[in-house]
Parts: C-alpha cells; structure tokens; sequence
C-alpha cells in the first residue's frame, strides 16, 4: 500500500499544487475512519453468491465502418470498445482481488468475459484513477508485454506505471486531449470522485472520465463518480453521446458513498445529461465493494428507466463477456 504520486503541478481551480479537488467542493468526498467504522459496523451488507457463471461469448470479429463501434463487457469497469482504426480497453481488472494483497479484500464473484491472452490487441488503455479496482498494476503490466499500448491516465498517475517499467505513458489535466496516430481524440474530463493507494497519498493524483472521440462516434468512460454538473459540462462540449459507460454499482450505503458513486436513478439521469443515444452499465456484479445486492444494480436500474418512461434497450446492464454494436449500425 505505497503511494505512487506525490509531485507538484500547477495550481489550478481543481489543484493546490499537491493533492487535486472535485469542481464543487461543497460535494464532500471525504470520510473519516470513523465514519468507514460506523458504516461497517452497521453490519447491513447483502450476502452475494460465491460465484456466479452467466458469462456469454464475446465477439471480436467485426468489419466496422465510419460511424460504427462495438463495446464488449469484460467486467466491473473494464470495456473493450473497438472503432474501425482503435481499440481501447478501460480500467483493466483481470486480478482475483481488487486489493493491495493476494490474500485479502474484495475478491471477485464473477470471472472476467475474456482473459487478457484473448482479447485483441489493444491501441490505448485508459485508467481513470489509481483505486485498487480500476488500477491493477498486475493487469496493466502484462497487457503491456502483450501489446505495448498506449496509457492515458490523470494527472499523478504516470509514476506508479514507470515503477511497474510502463513508460509509454500520457499524463492529462481535466480536459486536455490526446490524440493517436490515426487521428483519434483522447479528452480526461472532470468525474466526482478522490483518489489514494496508501494511508497517506489521499488525492495526490487526479481522477476523471474518459471522452473517446473516433469513426465520427463520441463514447463515454465516466469510471467512478457521484452525480455533479459534470454530465450536463460534457454533453455541452462535446454534444450527444453515441455511447456512454456509466456505473450502476457500489452506491450503498447512501449516506457513506452518495458524494463517490451515482446510484443507478442518478445513472439514469447521467444518461439523460449526455442526451446518450446508448449507455451501457458498468462497475457492478463482480466485487462486493459495498452493502447493495449482486442483483441490486440491475433491478433499480429497470425501475428508474421505467419511472423516467425511458426505453431499456437505450441503457442495458450486458453481461461479462456480451458484444454491443453502436452507431449508426444501432
């Protein structure tokens, strides 16, 4: 449990030069050990099935045109969205634990839909920030020795990679962009949430989302967040989503993680926000991070679509392993 930032940059309005802050601070992300005691205490944390095997085949075949794009769920909040010259894989989590340990914390309940050795070469991965179930350095090492992609990731978090000899690496502020070889757009933008992997590196590196702009088509990665104007910021810059990977997952208790993780309502309003033409869920069902059902996501989610008279098949919760194909082929 070692930090891996703790550098200057400039100031800015989301920056002191040391540790990084959310837009609206008066959303507070912090929680004392206290409060993480009160919480646990509570004992309120649904029992999930030890495992769970409804994995599907994915599809990684696909002859995609201008204005196509296909997205396959690998698990928790690791996607594989393919454009007809780039292929990006987001938060790899191939690990059996989302933990600093191999013998302890969160342990996976669901297998992931493809192992690294199957999926197709990967252009650029991007990390949205350094908690334990987004970077997972063991996975981020070996599909750099099988694909050597590129890593974009916030401000803070290229060090912890060039440790792990991962150096082909883009470090970006919120709204910065970087492009690929073949014309592809990159943007970090802002998402609500706090970063650290020690006791003592608390926000010393930056979080975000992801807008991947290719093929004529706009995809969302949000990673991790609670509910803010982001949404509505990104929908302003960079118009409707053709995609949009939202969280539905790891909201309960309320009280504890409403200001980190939009529950699946908020996910619905977040689809709302963007004008997505499709989103599809993620960060649920494969690590037990807080107190909601493994079902939970999924079910409040179809009741919030329902209540906001929204179509199900415009945000879907796939299954580890299922292809979608977007775009103009939707």
């Amino acid at each position: 449990m070692t930090a891996c930032s703790a550098q200057r940059y400039p100031v800015t309005d989301h920056s002191d030069g040391e540790r990084f802050y959310n837009q609206d601070r008066s959303y507070d992300v912090e929680k004392s050990v206290f409060d993480l005691l009160k919480w646990k205490l509570a004992g309120n944390a649904q029992t999930w099935p030890e495992s769970v095997d409804d994995n599907v085949t994915p599809n990684f075949s696909h002859s995609l045109q201008q204005g196509e794009g296909a997205v396959t769920f690998i698990n928790h909040a690791t996607d594989l969205v393919q454009f007809p010259e780039l292929t990006v894989l987001t938060d790899p989590v191939f690990s059996e634990r989302a933990s600093p340990f191999s013998w302890a914390g969160p342990k996976r309940h669901r297998t992931p839909g493809a192992s690294i050795e199957e999926l197709p070469k990967v252009d650029v991965v991007v990390i949205s920030h350094n908690h334990y179930d987004h970077m997972d350095l063991d996975s981020l090492v070996a599909i750099n020795q099988k694909d050597q992609p590129t890593f974009v990731v916030p401000l803070g978090n290229k060090k912890c990679l060039a440790d792990n000899n991962i150096h082909n690496v883009i470090e970006l502020d919120w709204w910065q962009d970087y492009t690929t070889e073949r014309g592809s757009i990159i943007t970090l933008v802002p998402m609500q949430h706090w970063s650290a992997r020690g006791l003592f590196d608390r926000s010393e590196a930056l979080w975000g989302g992801f807008v991947i702009q290719s093929a004529g088509l706009s995809v969302l990665f949000a990673g991790d967040t609670g509910y803010n104007r982001q949404f509505k910021d990104i929908e302003a810059k960079f118009g409707p989503m053709d995609l949009s990977l939202i969280p539905i997952g790891a909201y309960e208790p309320r009280w504890f993680m409403k200001n980190q993780h939009i529950n699946p309502a908020e996910a619905v309003q977040a689809h709302q926000d963007l004008k997505s033409k499709l989103s599809a869920g993620m960060h649920f069902g494969t690590f037990q991070l807080t107190d909601e059902g493994i079902d939970d996501p999924e079910k409040a989610l179809a009741m919030s679509l329902a209540e906001q008279g929204i179509d199900p098949n415009d945000f879907i919760v796939p299954k580890n392993g299922q292809t979608i194909v977007f775009g103009k082929v939707k």
